[in-house]
């Protein structure tokens, strides 16, 4: 009776979720499809229980709009790249009027890209924006509505124009700089290298950094950025390369003058000066320039030297620390974070020894976070925890010193001293430790596995399973019910009408033999009964819709059909890419036909 009551109230908890996200419209179409399927067969109960999970996890499956900037802080004059990417599709173009309240929108273009990596099948919509800033300060870029979507705030800030160096009469200049003058030993320094052309270029190679008798690690901050600026009333084209130096000892750091090539388009061109022999070349050298590296201050009295702008020390559990018994393992995970420090600079995590508890701890992971501020460094510490016995335990606190080379003064982060209540292990609980088989403790005097109500946590628990189970069937029957009414309901001319298993077998035939002009009818065959709610009408629209790597294949086929060396065209990888491409669309009776045909090359 106690158990039904629980069940009752787990219908009624779950039908409120139900009526706090009705109100997304997504949701509601997809609730309007699933009612007509899930009802038969089901019982009022079951049907709101489904029902009610379903509304919860179409409101977290909301697709998320980011924003992504290729540098922050900008200048004015200077244009930069905004991107917006999402990986679901939008139901309306969006709306950047917002935007130029601050920025000129010089350009706009938008890119559809579809990748499948270890088997993983994904989508990505991007919209990338060039904007320059008109007037400086700090701007909150608005929110931007991807229909039903929507991106969220921005925070750019616009630094006044740069007069620090102009370029010549020959409209040339190479630009060597650095965010600091000075710096600690192993801290970080960003170095900049700009550069500005007066007019358009058709290639450059601009060399490597020299170092002149210091030992510095030196690290690529991302790919080469392209803008646009302007001094004087004049245009620039600007290519920028950062870079994140780390000097190993004092001194004086000296970095030479950096040489850049430059290839100008000739005035006049010719299809007979294939190579581009009249191009103008040009050579351009930086000014050099030297820093000051600090050595580690007398004031700073921890055994390992880790200068910083930022550091942060947490922890996070997995498991109630409130139940915690005798014998059940806890995992505690903790992690440091470091501004302006590679991975390899940040300290070891000492765990203590605690009586009466067992660390298991696992290997570290390091990672290095790259951005236009330099780089961040970050470590991850699991530790698998085991108390032996009941009683109460001090984990000690973690402690780690690092120097403020913002303020000039030591500082410590720390995760603070925690006391544990454990409780003694009783009949029917489950005893584990890493790497043994959890398995179930009989009472004393029992024959059996004490029965799931003697734990109220792991009612829910069971419930929750039971339920989730319920609803992945559903899901799975109506996707499969759905798209067999969908496939039946098309109409339309001889390549939407072929079924897909009819496709796939055309389409094996004409790659395995190599015949590129049926392989042509039989990739849009294919594309037209794998998606079913697109018409394609020529190979341009399937290369747009699924971009690469099915775009390359299907530019190699083209090209063979339509130039001379029609045989030397081979079909696997087309037909590799397409069956890649299906195994993440059809259902299983398809999938077997797609399984049964044989290997290209036996």
């Amino acid at each position: 009776m106690q158990s039904s009551a629980r069940y009752f109230l787990a219908l009624i908890a779950m039908d409120g979720m139900y009526a706090g996200f009705a109100g997304a419209k997504a949701c509601h179409e997809k609730i309007t499809i699933f009612r007509g399927t899930l009802r038969v067969g089901m019982g009022n109960c079951s049907f709101l229980v489904l029902l009610s999970a379903l509304v919860l996890f179409c409101g977290l499956l909301q697709a998320e709009v980011t924003i992504s900037i290729d540098r922050n802080p900008v200048h004015v004059n200077e244009s930069f790249q905004l991107v917006f990417e999402t990986d679901d599709s939008t139901d309306r173009d969006p709306d950047f009027s917002p935007l130029q309240q601050h920025f000129q929108i010089l350009s706009r273009s938008q890119s559809n890209n579809i990748s499948i990596i270890n088997g993983k099948y994904q989508r990505i919509l991007k919209w990338n924006l060039q904007l320059m800033p008109t007037q400086e300060g700090d701007f909150i870029l608005p929110a931007i509505k991807f229909g039903k979507h929507e991106s969220k705030s921005f925070l750019v800030t616009v630094k006044p124009a740069s007069q620090s160096n102009v370029p010549g009469d020959e409209g040339l200049f190479l630009e060597l700089s650095s965010d600091e003058t000075s710096l600690y030993v192993q801290s970080q320094v960003l170095v900049t290298l700009r550069l500005m052309s007066g007019s358009n270029i058709s290639g450059y190679q601009i060399g490597d950094l020299v170092i002149e008798d210091m030992d510095v690690v030196i690290e690529t901050l991302g790919d080469v950025k392209q803008y646009q600026t302007r001094l004087d009333k004049k245009s620039y084209l600007v290519l920028e390369q950062q870079f994140a130096l780390f000097p190993q000892q004092s001194g004086t750091l000296k970095i030479g003058p950096v040489s850049a090539e430059v290839r100008f388009a000739g005035r006049s061109r010719s299809i007979f000066d294939p190579f581009k022999t009249r191009d103008e070349i040009k050579r351009v050298d930086s000014k050099s320039l030297t820093l000051q590296v600090l050595a580690a201050p007398e004031a700073f009295n921890a055994p390992h030297w880790f200068p910083s702008t930022d550091v942060e020390l947490s922890e996070d559990w997995q498991g109630d620390l409130n139940r915690l018994t005798a014998g059940e393992p806890v995992t505690r995970i903790i992690t440091l974070t470091a501004e302006g420090l590679t991975a390899a600079q940040l300290p070891d995590l000492v765990q203590a020894d605690v009586t009466g508890i067992k660390q298991y701890p696992d290997k570290p992971v390091f990672e290095n976070q790259r951005s236009s501020r330099g780089i961040d460094a970050v470590l991850q510490q699991r530790i698998a925890i085991i108390p032996t016995a009941a009683g109460r335990y001090s984990l000690p606190e973690i402690t780690i010193p690092w120097w403020n080379i913002k303020t000039g003064q030591q500082e410590v982060a720390r995760i603070p001293a925690r006391d544990i209540e454990v409780r003694q292990a009783v009949a029917g609980t489950v005893v584990s430790t890493p790497g043994t088989e959890i398995l179930p403790i009989a009472a004393e005097g029992s024959d059996h596995v004490p029965a799931l109500q003697s734990e109220p946590g792991r009612f829910w628990l069971w419930l929750s399973a039971i339920l989730g189970t319920g609803w992945l069937a559903s899901i799975l029957a109506w996707w499969f019910t759905r798209r067999d009414s969908s496939r039946r309901s098309t109409t339309g001319d001889d390549i939407a009408e072929i079924s897909l298993p009819r496709a796939i077998k055309r389409l094996h035939r004409a790659c395995a033999s190599n015949n590129a002009t049926d392989a042509r009818d039989a990739v849009l065959s294919w594309a037209n009964a794998l998606e079913i709610k697109h018409r394609f009408v020529n190979l341009n629209q399937v290369s747009s819709y699924y971009a690469n790597p099915l775009k390359q294949q299907l530019d190699l086929l083209n090209r063979s059909i339509y130039s001379e060396s029609t045989g030397d065209w081979n079909g696997e990888s087309l037909w590799r890419t397409c069956e890649e491409i299906a195994a993440h669309h059809i259902s299983d009776d398809e999938s077997a036909v797609l399984n049964g045909l044989h290997p290209l090359n036996p």
